[in-house]
């Protein structure tokens, strides 16, 4: 006589199979999630309550020429004048991924005589490469990039022009910092000045959200300006702006919303609030004060 088998465990055994292949495949999909997942930021300043630095003079370096360096050359460079001023560090310095992650190795970057006198094409690459500003001055948390136009704010009427900074102090205990740009560097005839804000530096030490307090400010305006802190995005990447072929590292996306700044007189100052994570409202204290002086 043969065996009979119950029809309840043959149908339990042919679920086994994909039982199996439905957990192996959950498990490959949480291993991709934690590897592709954003890695939180390393990088804390040592301010306030953190900090037992004296208030310090910066100083400014002068830009550099990237084109064709690797990306390793390039986060070598920002970690070396990082660690010029370790007391300012809470913990060791990471370059953080989503700000400089994206930089692709070979390529060249907008230059700074590209920038400001031949425009998109093959010399966008003349000169100095212009991210050195910030990449090799990373104590300038937010810094002024300024152009004279003519009003109509257009990219065929903005002249941008490099005025670097004369002073930048910190004052770690008090969580605080001012840079200082030259007002007779900025001044021109016939022409309107603006800046809009560079503020990688202060992402990739972990401030990420950043308000411009205007009634606080002196001799500045800008149209529509935000009313509550902004998350900053701004990071760098291969773009397409400069024209070379292939394409150059350059910073993205545009923020309007910490741009198109107007220089009403001189002396001028921008009072700039900003925190690690997303503050209740404005009234929440700021985890670090910087302030743009112009005169």
């Amino acid at each position: 006589m043969s065996a009979i088998i119950p029809r309840g465990n043959t149908h339990k055994a042919g679920l086994w199979p994909v039982i199996f292949i439905l957990v192996v495949l959950a498990a490959i999909l949480v291993a991709i999630a934690l590897v592709t997942a954003p890695r939180p930021n390393p990088n804390a300043l040592a301010i306030g309550g953190e900090s037992k630095a004296d208030p310090l003079n910066i100083a400014i370096q002068e830009p550099l020429e990237l084109d064709f360096k690797s990306k390793a050359e390039v986060l070598q460079i920002r970690s070396d004048t990082v660690q010029k001023y370790p007391q300012l560090l809470a913990r060791e310095y990471i370059p953080f991924e989503a700000v400089f992650g994206q930089i692709v190795d070979g390529l060249p970057w907008w230059g700074l005589a590209g920038q400001i006198y031949y425009g998109r094409g093959l010399q966008s690459i003349e000169g100095e490469s212009e991210e050195t500003r910030f990449i090799l001055n990373p104590y300038l948390l937010v810094a002024a990039d300024f152009y004279w136009t003519d009003g109509s704010m257009d990219a065929v009427s903005a002249l941008s022009f490099y005025c670097a900074p004369r002073g930048l102090y910190w004052r770690p205990r008090d969580a605080a910092a001012e840079v200082t740009y030259d007002a007779d560097c900025i001044t021109q005839p016939h022409h309107a000045p603006y800046f809009d804000l560079i503020a990688y530096n202060a992402r990739d030490f972990n401030l990420n959200y950043i308000y411009v307090s205007y009634p606080d400010s002196l001799n500045l305006t800008k149209s529509q300006a935000p009313d509550e802190p902004y998350a900053n995005p701004q990071f760098i990447h291969r773009g397409n702006s400069c024209g070379y072929p292939g394409g150059c590292n350059n910073m993205s996306p545009q923020t309007p919303e910490i741009g198109r700044i107007r220089i009403i007189d001189f002396p001028a100052s921008l009072v700039i609030w900003l925190w690690k994570d997303q503050p209740t409202s404005i009234e929440q204290p700021a985890d670090m004060t910087f302030i743009i002086h112009l005169k």
